[in-house]
């Protein structure tokens, strides 16, 4: 496994360096990049199909000096100097906790003076340049994969808030233990917290904008089943302790084909030091598990991979807005909840049935999914 970008550098090219920065936070990062790139491009097809059009908007030209964006810009430009730098210079210091570093006091104050200068310079010069006594602004169309910048952005920020949030309720002990850690760890986070958040965030928003729903929610399908293969990896590449439950079975003859780690896996140099010690390790990520188990991660980054393409390309057959959408969620849904059966997880006790967070939520998308279907075709043919 790769704790740190340092450890994945380190196996591809064979070097000794030491790059902190954690894979998990970096894979989350490029999910999240990967979506944008599909967002944009569903959208700019929906564009060409006439599907989507363009909307009224303002663009600020000119007006007053606004002081308080050149305070907040300067706030932002000294926090940016004062990190950057102080981890340049105390980089033993950054790469020995890079949480620690990062919520602490220590950086480089000089650093965080001089940008915080040059930024706010900046920002009052192109103030300046743009002054006019009154704001002026001036009409302009503006087309929805313009928009694909702002609405990532939203699904990331309320998607982070909401993974967290359904990671503290499904992990409530831990949670009260040391709720600092829990919140700030690089790790722990639920894809279908972030998934809830960010729908009815971007929903809000585009409602906002007045873009068809069911017409954006059709774009949005690929990029979340994208976004969620990319982010499985995650939890692949760090071992973060989403992994399946014990299969000390010997590979089938059935499947001779696939390499033995798909079938069972014990995540050596695992990112939360689950398992046995590795004797000939040295470093903090030396442990691997004493039973192999399911890779459940990988199992649902492959399916995924497979829906995109199946949702990507129905786009082209069926024209019914909306239903591309809950097809994708349909799918998720079904794959996550048979997963969910050899995959290691909390159990909620419901009378006498045992379930998991993600079995309930899983079989909610299933169940919404065939519905939203059968009510949007059903009022298509009407």
């Amino acid at each position: 496994m790769f704790p740190t970008l340092g450890h994945l550098i380190n196996y591809l090219f064979g070097l000794s360096i030491n790059f902190p920065m954690p894979t998990y936070g970096f894979v989350l990062v490029m999910a999240f990049v990967t979506s944008g790139i599909i967002l944009n491009y569903a959208l700019k097809r929906q564009e060409r199909q006439g599907l989507l059009l363009s909307h009224a908007g303002k663009e600020l030209i000119s007006g007053p000096i606004n002081y308080y964006d050149i305070l907040v810009s300067a706030v932002f430009y000294f926090i940016i100097g004062f990190k950057i730098i102080g981890i340049i210079v105390d980089y033993d210091i950054f790469a020995k906790d890079i949480n620690s570093y990062i919520f602490s006091m220590q950086g480089s104050i000089f650093a965080g003076i001089i940008l915080a200068l040059m930024g706010s310079g900046y920002g009052y010069w192109q103030a300046k340049k743009n002054y006019s006594s009154e704001l002026i602004y001036e009409d302009k169309d503006i087309m929805p994969h313009e928009l694909t910048m702002n609405i990532v952005m939203i699904a990331m920020l309320s998607g982070i808030i909401g993974a967290k949030f359904f990671d503290i309720l499904e992990n409530f002990s831990r949670f009260m233990k040391d709720p600092m850690d829990a919140i700030f760890s690089a790790g722990g986070f639920t894809f279908y917290g972030g998934l809830v958040a960010g729908f009815f965030s971007v929903w809000y928003y585009i409602r906002k904008k007045n873009i068809p729903s069911l017409t954006l929610m059709d774009a949005g399908a690929p990029a979340i089943l994208g976004a969620y293969a990319v982010g499985r990896m995650a939890c692949m590449l760090s071992g973060d302790g989403c992994w399946g439950i014990p299969n000390p079975e010997p590979k089938p003859e059935w499947l001779a084909m696939i390499p033995n780690w798909l079938w069972a896996f014990d995540f050596p140099h695992n990112v939360i030091n689950e398992g046995s010690k590795i004797m000939s390790c040295s470093g903090d990520y030396c442990h691997q598990l004493d039973v192999p188990v399911f890779p459940t991660p990988i199992y649902e980054s492959i399916l995924s991979s497979i829906f995109f393409l199946i949702v990507w390309f129905m786009q082209n057959k069926v024209k019914t807005a909306g239903v591309a959408f809950f097809t994708a969620i349909m799918l998720n849904g079904f794959a996550r909840f048979f997963i969910e059966k050899i995959r290691v997880n909390n159990l909620y006790e419901i009378g006498t049935a045992h379930i998991t967070q993600a079995e309930i939520i899983s079989s909610s998308l299933v169940i919404i999914g065939i519905l939203g279907i059968i009510i949007l075709l059903k009022l298509k043919k009407k």
